[in-house]
């Protein structure tokens, strides 16, 4: 569960902020693991396996649901029981719960229209991959795969696996996921970067007018400004070798 979900309901656009960094630096980290492959699911027993540059085998996974052209909406998993075993929608249960207690029905509702996701996306992979960030931030379990099942189908998953965590963090890869609110869009970057610290046990502290925040760990300092909007207008590091980040 992300740093902020103890304290509050949140709407559905800060889930994905709460998401974003994190999600963002485990995907990079499992494209850079897996490399090209091929998949395969089974599920009695469970298991979601990669064949390529590195074999994997996941015996713990979780299945979210699927997003279908068709009717372009997406079915959670625990709607589709006489499909999944109930050891592969347990996470997705427990994000439905949390929908339930908080009053956020896209995250509750067994079928959901496209149209009612942030963004109103026309496209599967992209409901599953908000699907799937906003399952991460409730759940905590980070590391998302999409598959095509057919018919333009999308499944999304979460696996697991040793090989998948995220090793300590340090300067430079702190750097460059920090940065990726640039790539990312986001609208709110302060928001973003106080949840992805807290979540990778960095200190984040703002200072006093709440226009600058530093964020720092083992061999990591970084020093963040903002302007009225929450959006980043420079980022720099401290270290023998500093590096310098303008906002794009």
């Amino acid at each position: 569960m992300t740093a902020y979900l103890h304290h509050e309901s949140p709407t559905l656009e800060q889930l994905l902020d709460d998401a974003a960094l994190m999600s963002f630096e485990h995907q990079e980290h499992s494209i850079e693991v897996l490399g090209e492959h091929r998949w395969q699911v089974s599920y009695e027993p469970p298991r979601f396996e990669f064949f390529g540059d590195k074999p994997l085998v996941c015996t713990r996974f979780h299945v979210l649901g699927t997003a279908a052209p068709g009717p372009r909406s997406w079915l959670w998993s625990w709607a589709n029981n006489d499909w999944y075993p109930p050891e592969v929608t347990e996470l997705a249960r427990s994000v439905r719960d949390y929908g339930l207690r908080h009053g956020i029905s896209a995250l509750c509702t067994d079928e959901v229209p496209f149209a009612d996701l942030p963004g109103a996306p026309t496209d599967p992979n992209r409901a599953t991959w908000l699907m799937g960030e906003l399952a991460k931030a409730v759940s905590g379990s980070w590391t998302w795969y999409s598959c095509d099942v057919g018919g333009g189908t999308r499944l999304a998953v979460l696996i697991e696996h040793p090989d998948l965590a995220l090793p300590a963090p340090d300067l430079t890869h702190t750097m460059q996921t920090l940065t990726g609110v640039f790539k990312l869009q986001l609208p709110d970057h302060k928001r973003a970067l106080h949840s992805y610290a807290l979540q990778r046990g960095l200190t984040a502290t703002f200072g006093n007018d709440g226009s600058t925040m530093r964020i720092a760990g083992s061999g990591i300092e970084v020093t963040i400004a903002f302007n009225e909007h929450g959006l980043v207008t420079a980022m720099s590091s401290h270290s023998p070798d500093p590096v310098a980040v303008p906002a794009e």
